[in-house]
């Protein structure tokens, strides 16, 4: 069925949800796409997430700052006692991701009186330079602190990104959902000021047949109480459309960042006459939603940390073992025959013999990683639910579309003929009211059918992860 052909078989009611007036085009209905781009531009929560990109940031460049060169500076001057000396030493070490291996140099100068038991802190005149290296035969050489701070930190900065992809998402989702309950809440108004309108048109009719006793006065006072029932039902759609109005603000901002209510001129004359179409299975729905989902990724990430974490303190277990060399050599004139050339060896051994430190933070590492297990399999179940929940409600919107379509033709069949019954006599304003009512009633019906659909379909994108492309709507 063509969309011209579809449109001729709607009510007048429905026409008119539809298509709308040139007023309503000519003022720039308010687009969906234009509310989630303002949100996505502009809402605080996504600015918020924003902030923790640049927080990771900072936290990889201090663990960058692990590796950072160091330059130690002691001096001492002995004033006063049996020796007088001064000395001076200069100390410059540069971590490394070699395998933990510290490379360090130095210059350093003793001048003065010493003590037989420190001469070796006297150097020649222009002093002694030292080079060497330090490096990890056991503990600390596959991972080390530095080394896992830094790998955390890089995959903290992925987390940071997957973060806000997810807020991405939910406000995207949010403000779909906000602009369609704002669509909604503006049909409810068109339907009840169309039902006022009925009533207040036919009021001077009314008063004239009964003043002329083709019709009981009753009937004229039944006419009041239905304008008054009606014009409550309009007060109270208003305030509908303000509360969504009011709550559609939170998401449509202004280039200043503040929140902006639609007014009513804004609202597009109906639902779209498409909706988003469905390319794929449900079971390929969840393959995609298990490799696109930004939680997923980022428990994956997490996984990694933990794993990090839990390698780091296995290692601390270990002795620590380490292997040194420095190499030496006195500068200048010496009167006391220092020697100038220097080699050393060394040996250095640290075990723990409790060990409870990296036991306990291996503890909790475990623990963390059966955790992030379990979360993993949680997620994983909550999103093939709303998978399958989404793909259920948009299944059973498209049915309630095409059903409340078809009651509501039949509920404005049956308003015009009653309406022709009481213009012949034959039935009483009390049946017309209620057949006008029951057709306002399909008329909400069917714009709750469609506002669902839609609905339904925002969260079908949000459970994905992805856009979906668009397609026809569906017809009879």
């Amino acid at each position: 069925m063509t969309k011209k052909a579809m449109i001729k078989l709607l009510p007048p009611l429905l026409l008119l949800m539809y298509v709308g007036g040139a007023a309503a085009r000519d003022a720039s209905p308010l687009t969906l796409e234009e509310v989630q781009t303002a949100a996505l531009r502009a809402f605080p929560g996504l600015l918020s997430t924003e902030q923790r990109k640049q927080i990771a940031e900072g936290e990889y460049q201090s663990a960058e700052g692990g590796f950072d060169t160091v330059l130690k500076a002691q001096n001492r001057w002995s004033v006063a006692g049996i020796y007088e000396n001064r000395m001076n030493d200069v100390v410059i070490e540069q971590p490394t991701s070699l395998w933990g291996t510290t490379f360090f140099g130095g210059w350093r100068r003793g001048a003065g009186d010493y003590p037989v038991y420190e001469g070796k802190s006297q150097t020649a005149e222009d002093g002694e330079v030292r080079l060497g290296v330090n490096i990890p035969l056991w503990r600390n050489r596959e991972i080390d602190s530095r080394r896992a701070k830094l790998q955390q930190a890089e995959l903290g900065k992925l987390i940071a990104s997957h973060e806000y992809d997810q807020a991405l998402l939910d406000i995207r989702r949010m403000a779909g959902l906000r602009y369609w309950d704002w669509v909604l809440a503006g049909q409810r108004v068109k339907v009840a000021e169309h039902l006022l309108r009925i009533a207040e048109q036919r009021d001077a009719g009314i008063r004239q047949r009964a003043a002329a006793g083709d019709i009981a006065d009753f009937e004229a006072l039944d006419n009041q109480r239905a304008i008054l029932e009606r014009r409550e039902r309009r007060v109270a759609a208003q305030r509908l459309l303000e509360q969504s109005a009011i709550q559609l603000s939170l998401y449509w901002r202004d280039d200043d960042g503040n929140p902006q209510i639609p007014v009513r001129e804004l609202l597009p004359a109906g639902f779209p006459t498409q909706e988003p179409g469905l390319n794929i299975d449900p079971e390929q729905a969840m393959l995609s939603a298990q490799q696109q989902r930004p939680e997923l990724k980022r428990l994956q990430l997490q996984k990694q940390q933990t794993e990090t974490e839990l390698a780091l303190q296995d290692n601390q277990r270990a002795p620590g073992v380490d292997f040194s060399v420095m190499g030496a050599k006195d500068l200048g004139y010496s009167s006391q025959k220092i020697n100038r050339d220097e080699l050393y060896l060394g040996l250095n051994v640290d075990i723990p013999l409790q060990q409870r430190v990296a036991g306990g933070r291996l503890q909790v590492a475990s623990a963390n990683l059966q955790r992030l297990k379990w979360d993993r399999q949680l997620l994983e179940d909550r999103i093939n639910n709303e998978i399958k929940d989404s793909l259920s409600a948009i299944n059973a919107a498209r049915q309630r579309v095409q059903l409340s379509r078809q009651q509501w033709r039949a509920a404005e069949k049956l308003e015009q003929g009653e309406q022709r019954r009481f213009e012949l006599g034959e039935s009483t304003l009390l049946f017309v009211n209620l057949r006008e009512i029951a057709n306002g009633d399909a008329a909400m019906m069917a714009a709750e059918a469609q506002a669902n659909l839609f609905k339904a379909h925002t969260d079908f994108q949000a459970a994905v992860g992805t856009p979906i492309e668009i397609t026809a709507f569906p017809t009879e």
